[in-house]
């Protein structure tokens, strides 16, 4: 039986502070989402050189934004979310404005003292310990069943072919990122991924679904479509609406480049095969959590096959929303 206190008033109001990051957008918005009361995406960035400072040695961070961010003032929400740096930043900023009132939730490493911030939830790789810390296995995420059912229904609805494609073949959902701070996607990488693919689609006779990212970049993106061309398997390059959520609700086997966390984690949500494919090197922490993904059986590395597998999908929204529900009722009556 669930020990949360009976809500007779209004909902509490949530202002989710991230940059127009996707990735940190995403794991703001899907915790908020899970938690299930009102909320806003209040977009921030600082100010030169309030950007390059430690965010708690600024009293005001809230005061100190861009002209393109998302005005914060009162009246202040009950509960923050932040993620990134700079969220953080902005976040102490409006609590220590309200007195102290409003509830502070981090997504990641907020790179300040962590007493500072009511609850912490970095993922594990990151290996911050404390008693206000919870650690996900992977990054939170806005991905949900329904989410999933309903792209497939319009994608169906768009594209009647591919009740036939699924009937008649495998359909391998491939989810591509981009550069990050150690690896780095050229044209030349781009079109040997791709070689790659379509060798694998072509022994399993299986259709690939590809999708790429904000980060893949226009000059990869179009070696992929060169590479690509003359074949029967569908791109998305960022133009129109994308099938995203259809993707991982129709593969059978999903291929995901290994340079995402957030992509990875949204991929083993759904308990299907999930193949990391390695363009580049990795960092320490990102090597860290593909080891320990690895280790438990969710992932394997793309080695030119694929395999069937079980696991048991990793979804760690569910659980940081309903801790932070309770964490903010306990915070509200003390």
């Amino acid at each position: 039986m669930s020990t949360e206190p009976q809500e007779t008033s209004s909902p509490p109001k949530i202002w989710l502070l991230t940059n127009d990051a996707v990735g940190l957008r995403n794991q703001a918005v899907g915790l908020a989402e899970h938690i299930g009361w009102p909320f806003e995406v209040k977009l921030v960035n600082l100010t030169k050189p309030w950007r390059w400072l430690p965010g708690h040695w600024l009293s005001k961070a809230h005061t100190r934004l861009t002209p393109q961010s998302s005005p914060l003032k009162a009246p202040w929400p009950d509960i923050i979310i932040s993620c990134g740096r700079l969220g953080a930043a902005t976040a102490l900023g409006v609590k220590r404005a309200s007195g102290g009132r409003v509830f502070t939730v981090h997504i990641q490493n907020p790179q300040m003292p962590h007493h500072l911030v009511d609850l912490i939830v970095p993922p594990r790789h990151d290996g911050l310990i404390g008693p206000n810390v919870v650690n996900t296995r992977g990054a939170l995420h806005h991905v949900t069943p329904e989410k999933i059912e309903q792209a497939m229904t319009q994608q169906t609805d768009i594209h009647p072919e591919l009740i036939e494609i699924k009937q008649q073949r495998p359909i391998i959902g491939v989810l591509i990122g981009g550069s990050n701070a150690t690896a780095t996607l050229t044209p030349k990488k781009s079109r040997a991924l791709i070689e790659t693919l379509l060798k694998v689609a072509a022994d399993h006779s299986a259709h690939l679904w590809i999708t790429a990212s904000r980060r893949t970049g226009t000059e990869n993106i179009a070696a992929m479509e060169t590479a690509l061309a003359g074949t029967t398997h569908w791109f998305w390059n960022n133009e129109g609406p994308n099938p995203y959520h259809a993707i991982l609700g129709m593969a059978d086997y999903l291929i995901v480049t290994g340079d995402s966390v957030s992509m990875v984690s949204e991929a083993a949500s759904t308990g299907k095969p999930v193949h990391t494919l390695d363009f580049d090197g990795y960092s320490g922490r990102l090597n860290n959590f593909h080891q320990a993904l690895r280790s438990e059986g969710v992932t394997r590395p793309f080695e030119g096959k694929l395999e069937q597998w079980q696991y048991t999908p990793v979804n760690d929204t569910p659980y940081v929303a309903q801790l932070v529900r309770e964490r903010f009722h306990k915070h509200r009556c003390t």
